[in-house]
């Protein structure tokens, strides 16, 4: 199915209704009624793009390469200039609605699944959401001024890269670190104290790295914070941390786990040999 100027038009139409029902705020109308265009880096911003493109990969039968390339094809060339990271923002929510719209039987539904979607804190609301940072880190127009003129444009190329981030970070966003696993209140005292918008894998790969600083449990931890781009966790023993790049891409939840098992097998090897001997000898 074609999607036309005035498809999308109806589309938006809906996403704006469904977000007025939703949220309880009256939103700005046009004299005949319509739904004048609203929202920007915003709760509302994510809501449409997640619901447009849902709706468009239901329309479209569930091809989602019909519903990338309109998604994508919005963010491309001169014709649609913007912020580098609020191209991150859209086609994250994008994606995020592409995957509801094929788990949805109809527009109602998906509406109701993108709401969910973002009070669970999967949509990006915000251009200033830590997840972006994780998103075509090496983009080298990042470093340009704001205001240079390309600074704002992205080609296909980049979009793919873009993409091909935010779908292995919302992979990963499902990996949750085993119940029982012996690091299992480890793994939870760093969560409690670095900001969820940090990753589980993220949170996983501190904990690694914490172990191979020589913070092997929760009882040698002191704290772990987010300073800027970077992760330090500190240990009780003075002099004792470990330093993560918080912006990296960080490994799946299967590879730290198994780092975390050779961890805790070499280090317990190597008590063992440190403990002494038990010897009965004479005089």
């Amino acid at each position: 199915m074609e999607i036309t100027r005035d498809i999308k038009k109806a589309i938006e139409q809906d996403a704006y209704r469904y977000y007025e029902q939703f949220s309880g705020i009256t939103l700005a109308r046009r004299a005949d009624g319509s739904f004048r265009s609203q929202g920007h880096n915003d709760e509302l911003d994510a809501f449409r793009h997640a619901y447009t493109s849902g709706r468009v990969t239901q329309l479209a039968m569930g091809q989602q390469w019909v519903a990338r390339r309109f998604g994508d094809d919005a963010e491309i060339g001169p014709a649609h200039p913007n912020d580098p990271y609020e191209h991150r923002m859209d086609l994250w929510n994008n994606e995020i609605g592409r995957r509801l719209g094929d788990e949805a039987s109809g527009k109602d539904e998906l509406a109701r699944g993108v709401l969910q979607a973002m009070e669970q804190g999967q949509l990006v609301t915000s251009i200033e959401d830590a997840r972006l940072r994780s998103v075509y880190l090496y983009d080298q127009r990042l470093a340009l001024p704001v205001g240079h003129p390309e600074r704002e444009l992205v080609d296909a190329r980049d979009v793919d890269r873009m993409n091909a981030d935010i779908v292995r970070l919302q992979r990963q966003a499902g990996q949750r670190f085993p119940d029982d696993h012996p690091d299992r209140m480890y793994f939870d005292a760093l969560r409690q104290q670095l900001p969820s918008t940090l990753s589980d894998t993220k949170v996983a790969e501190v904990l690694v790295a914490g172990k191979q600083a020589g913070i092997e449990s929760r009882e040698q931890l002191d704290r772990a914070l987010l300073l800027g781009e970077r992760i330090v966790v500190s240990g009780v023993t003075p002099g004792i941390r470990a330093v993560v790049e918080a912006q990296t891409a960080a490994p799946d939840m299967q590879q730290s786990v198994y780092q975390a098992d050779q961890h805790n097998a070499l280090h317990a090897y190597e008590q063992g040999r440190q403990e002494p001997s038990v010897g009965y000898g004479g005089r």
